[in-house]
Parts: C-alpha cells; structure tokens; sequence
C-alpha cells in the first residue's frame, strides 16, 4: 500500500514577539498611545506581533479591536485575569514571561566584545525597511546602515556600524551579557535579553551618538560609547 505524502510539517523557528504590557486599563488612554506610536514609527508598530501582558481584567475585545487598528498582530495573553476573555475570543493563553534577569549584569569595566567566545555572522550589505536579520547562537555585525522598519536580531551581541534607524535585538534567547552597539543610534527600538524599550521612552539618550543598550541591575541602559 503506497504511503501518503504528508500534509503537514512541524519546524522551529525563532520568532520575535514584543510583550504588550498594559500598565493601565484605561482603554482611552492606550488608544492615544498606539496612536501616537504608529505616527512616530509607524514600520516598527505596523505588523508588530505582540502577547499581551495585564495584571488586570479589562476589555480585551476593545483592546484587540484598537490593536488591529493600527496594524499590530496579538498573538495571545499571558497567564493572568484576561485567561478566560482571551479563550472566549479564541486567542490562546501563553505562559508568563520567564526571562525576567536573575543574574547580575555585567560590570561597568568588563569588555562588552570579549566576555562572551561566540561565533560571528557578518552583514556588510544595508538592511532595508522590511528585512529581518538573525544571527543564530552567534554575535552580528552590519557593516552598514539599518533601516526604520529593519530588524536585526542575534543570540549574542549586536553591533552596528552605519546609523542604527530600525529595531536591534541582542540576547534573543536571554543571554543577559549580550548587548547592542551602534555607531549612531537612532533606534525604533533596542532590547537585550527580552527587556526593550522604544525610541520615545528613552529620555536623554545619546541619540545621534556613538552608543551601546545593556543590561544595569535588570534595567535596560543607553550610554555613550566612550564616556
């Protein structure tokens, strides 16, 4: 009896998803701010996948309804008080963020290039609005610019060596040592090992600036490269 060609194929693949944490369940004031997010970086938001995070309950169809809106993709919520909204909807429930940093960052004198052995992927070409770069248990270099609406991810380190315009991800798996480098930093957004932040959050960064995002005690720090 002749066997039947498989209809379906199971891969792994790393998927880069943004935590939506709601801070306030004021539904009104989460509108303006997607709003005024997708006007300022509008090819970072639009078809962002996100699993939203609340530590409350609130109107989870109006807030999927405003997302989608404005071009962001929900994937799912975590374990919390929108569990029984969310399956109503038919979104899944997905675990809580398990990343949060247990170890202690690195310290302020240690060699950010040299802490880690790790292999290298090297980019020398431009990444264009809409490409996604990601380097697998290995550090990245782009030798070039990094568009708005590009992202670069690694494992390890992430360092950009023409203006960083786009999102830059370093410790995807949640190597909290990683960090991101550019030459000038004018990042969409920047995270390291799963804590990020986006360009309107950072006050007084040295945007412009030769630049490096780590890791301090579990926050997330830009710094002048030199200083």
């Amino acid at each position: 009896m002749a066997r039947t060609a498989p209809a379906l194929e199971l891969k792994g693949r790393l998927l880069s998803t943004t935590r939506l944490r709601v801070l306030k369940a004021d539904l009104a004031a989460i509108e303006a701010q997607l709003s005024e997010l997708a006007r300022q970086m509008p090819q970072a938001v639009k078809g962002m996948p996100v699993v939203i995070e609340s530590e409350e309950p609130l109107d989870l169809d109006a807030l999927l309804t405003s997302l989608r809106r404005h071009g962001i993709q929900p994937l799912g919520v975590s374990d919390g008080p929108l569990n029984s909204a969310a399956l109503a909807l038919g979104l899944p429930v997905l675990p809580r963020d398990s990343r949060a940093p247990r170890a202690e960052p690195p310290p302020a004198a240690a060699s950010p290039a040299a802490a880690v052995k790790r292999s290298t992927r090297i980019v020398t070409e431009p990444v264009r609005s809409g490409q996604q770069i990601y380097a697998e248990d290995s550090d990245l270099i782009v030798l070039a610019a990094v568009s708005p609406g590009a992202e670069v991810i690694a494992d390890g380190c992430v360092h950009v060596y023409g203006p960083l315009r786009g999102r830059a991800i370093a410790g995807a798996r949640g190597d909290q040592s990683a960090r991101v480098f550019a030459r000038r930093f004018e990042a969409e957004l920047v995270a390291v090992a799963g804590i990020y932040t986006v360009a309107e959050q950072i006050q007084g960064s040295p945007r412009g600036e030769a630049a490096q995002a780590l890791l301090r005690d579990g926050k997330l720090s830009i710094e002048t490269l030199g200083s």
